[in-house]
């Protein structure tokens, strides 16, 4: 019986932490939304909620160190803790990175814009979402066979990372927006690069619970299946 409780307990947890994630996706949708177009008055919708995020992720942090000191978890268990605990981590991060950005939507409102430079910021916060959102199906799913497609699409927001960076550096000079909102700019694209990379970081951590593996080594091992059954 402690044993199946432990397991529910356990169980519990990672409902959470999906909750909380889906929670962090949708605020993220929002951002997208005002970033598109550049709406003050949706992008306050999400302020405020870095500190709802990072009160839920204390809580789930403080139930992990209860469940290890109350139940000794063997190996499995703990590595299932341990992702938890980093997962939740991930998640609360891309959530204080979306308030960030709505704050810098608000705080630039009517200023002057690069449109080349608009446009590939709203094409990579769509990319950084997606990426986030498919992070979190890996982990709720444990479809490591799917942890391996998030690097792909990762390549695909550092190419527009290095796009926007170079929109930054040399703009149009016929529309190269207000300064101010230059800089707001260069510090949205680091953001919503670091969203992407949380995405990848919570697949990779999937890959560890359930191989035991980082996150390099088990994609190389199971490329190195596939390559062995194609032959066979």
């Amino acid at each position: 019986m402690p044993r199946e409780t432990f397991q529910r307990e356990l169980d519990q947890l990672v409902e959470e932490v999906v909750e909380l994630g889906r929670e962090v996706e949708s605020s993220l949708g929002t951002m997208v939304e005002a970033l598109q177009g550049q709406d003050g008055e949706i992008a306050k919708r999400e302020i405020g909620v870095d500190s709802r995020f990072k009160e839920r992720g204390a809580e789930i942090d403080e139930e992990c160190m209860v469940l290890q000191a109350r139940q000794a978890p063997v190996a499995r268990d703990l590595r299932l803790v341990y992702t938890v605990q980093a997962v939740t981590n991930h998640l609360v991060r891309a959530g204080t990175l979306c308030e960030h950005i709505c704050h810098a939507i608000v705080e630039t409102g009517g200023a002057d814009q690069d449109s080349d430079l608009s446009a590939t910021l709203s094409e990579m916060a769509r990319g950084a979402r997606s990426l986030f959102g498919e992070g979190l199906d890996v982990f709720e799913s444990r479809d490591i066979d799917r942890a391996r497609d998030l690097e792909a699409a990762d390549d695909k927001v550092d190419l527009l990372y290095s796009e926007a960076m170079n929109l930054v550096v040399n703009p149009n000079k016929e529309e190269s927006g207000s300064p101010e909102w230059r800089v707001r700019a260069a510090l949205m694209v680091h953001y919503l690069e670091r969203i992407a990379d949380h995405g990848v970081d919570v697949g990779g951590r999937t890959v560890f619970l359930v191989t035991g593996e980082r996150m390099e080594s088990a994609m190389r091992q199971y490329r190195e299946r596939r390559i062995d059954s194609d032959e066979d």
